[in-house]
């Protein structure tokens, strides 16, 4: 399973109540889309430590980072590269 698969089944999983479903574009925008918020940013934090043993460095604490599916694969393609 690639990155953005791996992605979008944990969301698909954690995220349905809030909207999140399998037509959701990879562009499009999770925080706009009411999607994410400061929780589940959380939630999202952790899948992301626990899978590919990544966390967030306190600057990349920000919307940019986690809007779109696009933007969370990026980072995590940036964190595991520079291992």
């Amino acid at each position: 399973m690639d990155i953005k698969d791996t992605i979008r089944s944990f969301m698909i999983e954690e995220f349905k109540e809030s909207g999140f479903h399998a037509g959701i574009r990879d562009d499009e925008s999770l925080i706009d889309t009411n999607i994410l918020d400061s929780l589940s940013i959380l939630k999202l934090i952790s899948f992301m430590d626990e899978h590919f043993d990544i966390m967030p460095d306190e600057d990349e604490l920000r919307p940019q980072t986690f809007g779109t599916i696009d933007d969370i694969k990026s980072f995590i393609e940036r964190k595991t590269a520079a291992k």
